[in-house]
């Protein structure tokens, strides 16, 4: 499976989210980098909303621990807790995730 580190910018355009979808090309997402960074406002209307409407397969990530400060056990937390994703949505991103980590696993 092809796979795109962040491609949060994929949101604003609906062209681009098919292709992803279309092609099974995962982002791997960190939302607090994204957000701290400047590149998304806040939890509530980070796209990975968009991107789980649309098809887009994505995981949820961190970057740097020492810099942003985050798990991606607290990722999942403040997208449940800003009202973003449901939590049988984020349990369907994580399964994703675990199965995407296997596959690799065999690949290599």
């Amino acid at each position: 499976m092809d796979e795109v580190q962040h491609g949060i910018a994929a949101a604003a355009s609906p062209q681009t989210m098919y292709f992803l979808k279309d092609n099974h090309i995962c982002l791997n997402l960190c939302p607090t980098s994204n957000i701290m960074l400047g590149r998304s406002g806040d939890y509530k209307t980070y796209p990975i909303r968009l991107f789980y409407d649309y098809g887009v397969p994505v995981t949820i990530n961190t970057d740097d621990m020492l810099i942003f400060n985050s798990s991606v056990s607290r990722e999942y937390r403040m997208l449940y807790d800003s009202g973003c994703m449901k939590p049988e949505e984020l349990d369907t991103i994580r399964q994703f995730g675990l199965r995407k980590g296997l596959r690799m696993n065999f690949l290599i």
